[in-house]
């Protein structure tokens, strides 16, 4: 089949498995270049680069470099599996974000001020609610995880066949826009430092925001179009209610990047728990779903 062919070419395993080479190789060179970095500047004082203070404070803050593009990466991965289970993507979106806030956290203990004699002071516990933030978070994708494994295998037929080639002609039009929005992003940023070096800008952007603020709103559109095409290949109210479940928790993951600090934290675990409930009521839901003989059995209700 043509759709197949030309998707084949972008997500395919021999593909996949050399981004993946190709991002620890470019991920340990970032890191080493940070780490140079860091130590020309804080501790030999050689150069001083205006805008980067809060990256080139502390060494561990170095591991904030290869984070983000292992984070490149689990975006193409995302994209990767959606035409195979929306339900795995989901669970994509969720192991990015939890990868988001991982990276954060060595930039927060690079700007701990460890000569506080109150541990937990106001300039503390940013780094405080990311950890308890992450641990929360890696127990609710384990449980995803769990659920995804009890789920009801369900025979494949025409519908779902179809259902299948709209998530990848999806993907192939996902894919440029990736690829557009990471470019574009780059080029701001790198656009950002030249103000800073020319133009006397004072801070630079919260690299967070970079890319995914837009991806996120990329993301909500892709699951509306999945949601409205499974009223279209499906009539099982149970797969209906958690796609509409999934958008609901990409909108409010997209909206925790408007927020800091606990505020943040609590929107993260919120959205979360929300995608890892309705997928555990859908499965109770299956269980008891006999398709038509369901139906027939309302009428002794």
């Amino acid at each position: 089949m043509q759709l197949d062919r030309i998707f084949g070419l972008f997500f395919n395993d021999r593909l996949k498995n050399r981004l993946e080479s190709w991002v620890i190789v470019i991920a340990s060179v970032g890191f080493f270049i940070h780490l140079l970095l860091i130590y020309l500047s804080t501790y030999l004082g050689w150069i001083h680069i205006p805008g980067f203070e809060e990256y080139l404070r502390n060494p561990i803050s170095a591991v904030y470099t290869p984070f983000s593009f292992i984070l490149v990466y689990e975006v193409y991965l995302l994209i990767y599996y959606l035409p195979r289970s929306f339900s795995i993507s989901i669970g994509k979106q969720f192991e990015i974000i939890s990868l988001i806030l991982i990276r954060r956290v060595f930039k927060d203990i690079s700007n701990i001020n460890i000569e506080e004699h109150v541990l937990f002071s106001s300039e503390n516990l940013p780094l405080l609610y990311d950890i308890l933030g992450i641990l929360a978070l890696f127990f609710l994708i384990f449980l995803y995880r769990y659920f995804l494994l009890k789920r009801k295998v369900h025979q494949p037929s025409e519908s779902l066949a179809q259902f299948k080639n709209y998530k990848k002609i999806l993907c192939l039009l996902l894919l440029p826009v990736f690829i557009g929005l990471a470019s574009y992003s780059f080029l701001q940023w790198v656009g950002d430092i030249y103000s800073i070096a020319v133009e006397g800008q004072q801070k630079l952007v919260d690299f967070n925001t970079v890319f995914y603020h837009e991806f996120y709103d990329v993301l909500i559109i892709v699951d509306v179009l999945i949601l409205m095409a499974s009223l279209k290949f499906t009539d099982r109210y149970s797969l209906i209610i958690r796609n509409t479940g999934f958008v609901i928790t990409t909108v409010l993951l997209r909206v925790s990047f408007n927020y800091v600090g606990l505020e943040n934290i609590l929107l993260i675990i919120g959205a979360t728990l929300f995608g890892v409930t309705i997928l555990a009521i859908q499965i109770l839901y299956d269980k008891i779903d006999l398709g038509d003989s369901t139906k027939e059995s309302y009428g002794y209700m």
